[in-house]
């Protein structure tokens, strides 16, 4: 799945790596382990009242922050932990089991196609959507959008509200956050009335937005040789969510 300035590449990055001791014993990899389970426990606890699912999420994190703990001491200890590490790495594939179980189905692909919007003024294109239901179910469709030399790249994700795709983006929604350079920005914001987080770089004229809807399904755009984050957030704002139910 292809998202935005990826906040969740480091943890990512670990979770491939899982297979190498060699790796388990580098700085580089303990610090994207320690990543990855500080933003998959942070996002969860962004909300004041939880729901059941988000409680079980919950916990399902903390294990895989304690197996994350475990492997880190254990792989600082190197040769001498071997067992410990072990065990670290069973605790965290347990949890993050746990975080991709589902009790919801994905809407089927053509569904989401359905909620890709035709927008004014631009040409739309090379529509498509893929379904895998091993692993972490979901489902994707996604759109071209062009117009006068600009592009927007347009998807939309169910991720059955699976926590494992969903919390390393909760964060960043987050009202407030906020980050200003002389490239652009960027912010947490409202998109059609969802809490999304948008990106705008001026010296390379791109632009990104990201919404979660109904705390399941994931909007997200990347518009090409744009002048600002308005046509980008304009794709957005265009889906039909009534589509996603």
């Amino acid at each position: 799945m292809a998202l935005s300035a990826r906040p969740y590449n480091s943890g990512m990055a670990s979770l491939r790596c899982l297979a190498s001791f060699r790796c388990l014993t580098s700085l580089r990899y303990l610090g994207g382990l320690r990543y990855l389970a500080f933003i998959l426990l942070t996002s969860l606890c962004v909300s004041c009242s939880k729901s059941p699912e988000q409680k079980q999420a919950e916990q399902a994190a903390k294990t895989v922050q304690e197996g994350a703990k475990k492997v880190a001491e254990g792989a600082e200890k190197a040769a001498q932990s071997s067992a410990q590490v072990t065990q670290g790495l069973q605790q965290m594939t347990q949890g993050l089991q746990q975080l991709s179980q589902s009790k919801v189905k994905p809407l089927d692909f053509e569904v989401l196609k359905a909620a890709l919007p035709d927008v004014a003024g631009w040409t739309r294109s090379n529509v498509k959507g893929e379904q895998v239901s091993m692993g972490v179910a979901t489902s994707r469709a996604e759109a071209r959008y062009h117009r006068d030399g600009s592009e927007v790249e347009l998807e939309v994700v169910d991720t059955a509200f699976s926590q494992l795709l969903l919390a390393p983006i909760s964060m960043f929604l987050t009202n407030g956050y906020d980050e200003r350079s002389d490239e652009g920005f960027k912010r947490a914001t409202k998109v059609a009335g969802q809490p999304a987080f948008e990106e705008w770089n001026q010296r390379s004229a791109r632009g990104e937005v990201t919404a979660v809807v109904a705390g399941r399904f994931i909007l997200h755009a990347r518009g090409h040789d744009v002048k600002s984050i308005d046509p980008v957030r304009a794709v957005v704002e265009a889906v039909n969510l009534k589509a996603l139910r």
